[in-house]
């Protein structure tokens, strides 16, 4: 059973670090091909991501592309208390294809899924020794 355990525990372990490390490499790619520009915070969207918690605020920000056409978008990313005010200015980055698919220039941005993923690759790790250590424990 601890030897079930342990398999399962580090085939999670291998699926989070390789998901964390194509994460990491898909937002530098993100990264590298993005436009930076400053936009202005119009608005604070409220997101109630489970009933009966108090929600989040997400910013909406507008801000003008390379070619002047203003654009608008959510946040994916939100914070209780919000962490922006309307009229702040921020940093934001966006796909000069598809500058709808904008985003606050941030730590959460940038490292929030990879963070996760090798946190839990570190996390599926120690379960996988620790149930080795029990099936060594409980054999003798």
């Amino acid at each position: 059973m601890f030897i079930v355990g342990s398999l399962i525990s580090g085939m999670i372990a291998i699926a989070c670090l390789i998901g964390g490390i194509y994460a990491i490499f898909t937002q530098r790619e993100k990264h590298k091909q993005g436009v930076y520009t400053s936009g202005s915070v119009v608005g604070l969207e409220k997101r109630v991501l489970q009933p009966g918690s108090s929600g989040v605020y997400c910013p909406v920000v507008r801000f003008s592309d390379a070619n002047g056409e203003t654009h608008r978008f959510e946040s994916a990313f939100g914070t209780l208390p919000a962490s922006n005010k309307v009229g702040d200015t921020v940093k934001i980055f966006y796909n000069p294809d598809h500058p709808d698919e904008a985003e606050i220039e941030s730590g959460i941005s940038k490292y929030f899924a990879p963070g996760c993923l090798l946190s839990f690759a570190i996390g599926a790790c120690f379960f996988s020794l620790m149930f080795l250590g029990l099936f060594f424990l409980y054999q003798h």
